[in-house]
């Protein structure tokens, strides 16, 4: 079943993010194998990397895939909304991170 969430635009709300960017990036980038879960019981991995074009080219980013797929992906200047710079929720796999 997907869930269509509204479109808050980049960068909305806020987020209980356990962790900062940095942290979540060095703890994604310590244990690449590791999978999450979200609140909604979605399992999903997340890589380490950086941005290959645009305005993000080589800044940090974290990649959260589901099934192989990218889902979302979150830059620093993202972290903390519940919406990321293309206006994709993000909140629900940035605040499932340890």
């Amino acid at each position: 079943m997907t869930v269509v969430k509204p479109n808050l635009g980049p960068h909305a709300g806020v987020a209980r993010n356990p962790l900062t960017f940095g942290e979540a990036y060095v703890h994604v980038q310590a244990n690449p194998t590791l999978k999450y879960c979200t609140a909604g019981a979605r399992t999903f991995a997340v890589t380490a990397t950086h941005g290959q074009k645009g305005r993000h080219k080589d800044e940090r980013a974290l990649l959260f895939k589901s099934n192989g797929k990218e889902r979302a992906r979150a830059y620093e200047c993202c972290w903390g909304h519940r919406t990321n710079c293309n206006s994709t929720h993000i909140d629900i796999y940035t605040e499932a991170l340890p």
